[in-house]
């Protein structure tokens, strides 16, 4: 990778709801008590922005990062390689606590709203279409409880063994992050070999989810939906390079991500890349849609010559997921959990029409 993956943690807020565990924490008290030049013992700040990481990166014999999560000595007994607390979910949620909205679990619920679909863990060891000669589930051994799935099974809390970083939508950073940040791309510490995956891959996009849904990809031995994918294209589209809509109006289309595009402070959130003009244009020529095209979080698409636009509110405008109300999609927590059963952008005919329009079907 051409530069270490900036973590999405957000470098303030986590710190607000960090425990007891350095540098001034009283246990049980979310009140900061030492002194804030310790910040960086933690959340290093380094520069320049290369060299610059969260907790679950930049380790050097200076830093103080490894007692955030790891308890050499009393570390509960039920809990696993010396982690604080007794589950790696548990230790995770720390700081990813959905009920404060920093979090990828429990904020939907937490505002009232039903949870349509996600990732459960802790939950289950059952990988829906994992079978690749069948498409139906395949039982895995994970590393959650009761060999269940966890966080880590997906993301490496250290930072190694990562995917490339790519412009998500999810954002977390504090106004002064404006100074250093040229662009918001993160691996999500997304492994590039999940628990159960039978590939490697180092860019985030339809092979990294077909690596453990082994049976719904194109190409294989079941019948699905075509996918772009190395299984059915020498160089297939990923997250950050798929045809998009050059405008919310537009039926051109031009390269670009799913995500994010352009640079802080003036980046611009959009849905261009969740609907498929008809007739295809040049640049969608020989390429089927990608998984996160029709699976990701929940939200109004609009329609060819009109989408509707993508409204994120940011971390300097004091809310927390789902409060603004207005925010298209209103919750950023896919894959975790999101409104739409089986995590799909939109559901009933509504998410075939965004690439089929009823007046051309044979």
């Amino acid at each position: 990778m051409g530069r270490a993956p900036l973590v999405v943690v957000a470098i303030v807020a986590a710190l607000l709801v960090f425990p007891a565990f350095a540098f001034g924490w009283a246990e049980g008290d979310i009140t900061w008590e030492g002194d804030w030049a310790d910040c960086p013992s933690c959340h290093s700040d380094d520069f320049p922005f290369e060299t610059r990481s969260g907790p679950h990166q930049g380790f050097s014999a200076t830093s103080s990062k490894c007692m955030i999560c790891h308890k050499v000595h009393d570390a509960p007994a039920e809990g696993v390689r010396l982690l604080r607390r007794a589950t790696v979910r548990d230790n995770c949620m720390v700081c990813h606590d959905g009920t404060g909205g920093w979090g990828v679990y429990g904020a939907i619920a937490a505002r009232g709203m039903e949870v349509g679909g996600g990732h459960r863990i802790d939950t289950t060891n059952v990988i829906p279409g994992g079978d690749s000669a069948t498409g139906g589930d395949r039982v895995q051994e994970f590393g959650g409880v009761d060999d269940s799935l966890s966080c880590n099974d997906c993301h490496n809390p250290h930072g190694a063994n990562v995917v490339e970083p790519f412009s998500g939508e999810r954002i977390r950073f504090h106004a002064s992050d404006l100074n250093w940040l040229p662009e918001w791309s993160s691996s999500k510490l997304l492994r590039t070999q999940p628990t159960g995956g039978d590939r490697t891959v180092d860019v985030y996009g339809s092979d990294w989810c077909i690596a453990c849904h082994q049976g719904r990809h194109s190409g294989g031995d079941t019948v699905n939906h075509p996918v772009d994918s190395l299984d059915t294209h020498a160089e297939p589209f990923h997250y950050d390079n798929v045809a998009i809509l050059t405008s919310e109006t537009s039926l051109e289309t031009t390269y670009g991500s799913l995500g994010l595009i352009g640079t802080l402070p003036s980046m611009t959130w959009h849905n261009r890349g969740y609907v498929m003009p008809y007739p295809r244009t040049p640049e969608q020529a020989g390429h089927a849609p990608i998984c996160q095209q029709c699976h990701e979080d929940s939200r109004l698409i609009g329609e060819l010559g009109d989408v509707a636009p993508a409204r994120v509110y940011r971390y300097g405008d004091g809310r927390t997921d789902g409060d603004a109300g207005t925010d298209n999609p209103l919750f950023q927590n896919f894959p975790h959990e999101t409104q739409n059963r089986r995590m799909l952008v939109r559901g009933a005919d509504g998410l075939c029409m965004n690439c089929h329009p009823w007046a051309t079907l044979p």
